[in-house]
């Protein structure tokens, strides 16, 4: 695993340790607690009030919620200049009466989330996101449920009661899986008041049942969703299109005998495919095709001078990107691309694959390449947009605020 970027994806991975992911991850309820200045920090009231400022979160999604369902847009947004924004007024009136505010996909909005749910990524290697969940009082948004993700659920400010009651089938998903509050399991098996700086990780499948602490609330959850069996056998079955049997027309019109025999010859195929692979080759697949977040690096995407070793830049992917040795060039694969660099620059990409984020003027001390020769590698790392550059190495990480 690369370095966290935020302090916050630090201090998660340290508490759950490097044993989380191998035996507790999908299997347990797991309770660990954080500093909560440092939540405080990293996303507050005031970060809050910016975002709802705004009238508008695309491409977050705002929604209240309450009674289980979300209440119609038409409650609680209304039309400005053509726009649909969030009425404060109505929004507040309905918080005000028990209405619970959810914004998913905060990530996509906040770059201090954004870069934690990022290491959250990192951390447990499968795609994630992150949703704020805002309460008052004993508010109860959602009634008992399931959710078909892994869950990692960080109270920053107040208090929230849950009841965690486990699962009533093994690993569901959003294509399969019985989500009616009445199969709840009326035991429990893990309740607690959550207080600022609790977080505890909720396995894919387990129900539970949350309202407010009597107080105001806000946590985030960053949800992530592991590959299964269904993963796998899609991506086996889009490799197989390569045989002829899997692209040919169904025989909708023909005998009995003719269908069987497609039949046959489609599960042949799909078979020897799948029996060719491993999961390993499914992972490193996976790295091959991941990218990162789009993110602007000005002026340097634009400038054609090298950048100055003062200047501190971040791998732009989630996942690191493969790196192979081809006689005379080093190779860094990643977006389903191939970027090649002089094999020279081998222990520069190994500092960065390593650390992830990193001063030009460090990188070429642990690579013990000259300074000159880092910095043109950072430029065109740039230009094939594996990283990204900041003049200011905490400014990611730590927070965001209105100007």
């Amino acid at each position: 695993m690369t370095t966290p970027a935020s302090k916050l994806g630090r201090e998660l991975a340290a508490a759950f340790g490097p044993e989380f992911v191998g035996k507790q991850l999908s299997n347990e309820v797991v309770l660990k607690h954080l500093d909560p200045e440092l939540l405080r920090e990293h996303f507050s009231w005031r970060d809050l009030n910016e975002v709802l400022s705004r009238g508008r979160v695309e491409p977050a999604e705002l929604k209240l919620c309450a009674g289980g369902k979300s209440l119609p847009e038409h409650e609680y947004m209304v039309t400005r200049a053509g726009h649909r924004v969030v009425d404060l007024g109505k929004s507040f009136s309905l918080m005000r009466s028990g209405v619970s505010l959810v914004i998913d996909s905060l990530d996509r909005i906040h770059p201090a989330v954004r870069a934690t749910t990022d290491d959250v990524m990192r951390f447990v290697g499968e795609t994630a996101s992150c949703n704020l969940f805002v309460t008052f009082d004993d508010a109860q948004a959602f009634d008992s449920h399931f959710d078909e993700v892994d869950t990692f659920v960080v109270q920053v400010l107040g208090t929230k009661h849950w009841q965690v009651h486990g699962p009533s089938e093994e690993h569901p998903l959003p294509e399969y899986g019985d989500s009616d509050p009445a199969r709840c399991p009326e035991t429990v098996l893990f309740e607690k008041t959550l207080e600022s700086g609790d977080v505890i990780h909720v396995p894919r499948g387990w129900w539970h049942t949350v309202r407010g602490g009597g107080e105001s609330s806000l946590h985030l959850t960053f949800a992530f969703t592991r590959r299964t069996g269904y993963d796998w056998l899609r991506w086996v079955a889009y490799r197989a299109l390569r045989n002829v049997d899997v692209r040919e027309s169904l025989t909708r019109a023909g005998t009995l005998a003719e269908q069987r025999a497609q039949a046959e010859r489609l599960v042949t195929a799909f078979a020897s495919e799948a029996k060719s692979l491993t999961l390993a080759d499914f992972f490193d697949a996976e790295r091959r095709g991941a990218g990162g977040r789009d993110a602007a690096s000005l002026p340097w995407d634009v400038l054609r001078e090298h950048p100055p070793v003062e200047m501190v830049i971040e791998l732009a992917t989630v996942l690191p990107p493969l790196l192979e040795v081809r006689g005379e060039h080093v190779v860094l694969i990643a977006g389903d691309q191939e970027f090649a660099l002089p094999v020279v620059h081998h222990a520069a990409c190994e500092s960065l694959l390593r650390e992830r984020r990193i001063g030009v003027g460090e990188l070429a001390q642990r690579s013990g390449a000259s300074k000159a020769a880092v910095s043109a590698l950072v430029s065109a790392l740039l230009r094939a947009r594996l990283v990204i550059a900041t003049d200011d190495g905490a400014a990611r990480s730590t927070g965001w605020r209105a100007s």
